[in-house]
């Protein structure tokens, strides 16, 4: 009786704990700069445990393409159950930070992304956004 419940205890901890598997390729069209439609990106993420590493491809729309990542790589990626959060550094001229902080969806081919950090237009204070990334088939 012991053993068959410290086997349950053991069972319930370790479910509690499972994360997402994000690693792969994803599509992201979303809001460009300053709410301004953005071009495609290609989110590629490799997961380990719950360390995620990878790279952001691709113009985030905005002016002459100074959206895009000053490089390509992500830093602090962690994924906790179904959230996924990471953050790139974008601009050339005065570099800036994006974060991203996403919900996996129950089937695991798109996360919900909440992105804060873009510059907003004409002066204006940065607002969230919402993107959606789609896994490359």
């Amino acid at each position: 009786m012991r053993l068959m419940m410290c086997a349950f205890v053991l069972s319930v901890a370790l479910a509690g704990q499972t994360a997402a598997n994000v690693s792969g390729k994803w599509i992201i069209q979303g809001v460009g700069r300053g709410g301004g439609r953005g071009g495609g990106q290609t989110l590629t993420l490799n997961q380990v445990a719950n360390e995620v590493t990878g790279e952001l491809l691709g113009g985030g729309g905005g002016g002459g393409g100074s959206a895009a990542p000053i490089n390509n790589e992500l830093y602090d990626g962690k994924v906790e159950n179904a959230t996924v959060s990471f953050y790139v550094w974008r601009g050339t001229d005065k570099p800036y930070k994006v974060s991203y902080k996403g919900t996996v969806n129950a089937t695991g081919d798109e996360i919900a992304f909440t992105v804060t950090g873009l510059p907003g237009r004409g002066g204006a204070p940065p607002a969230a956004q919402t993107i959606t990334a789609k896994r490359a088939k």
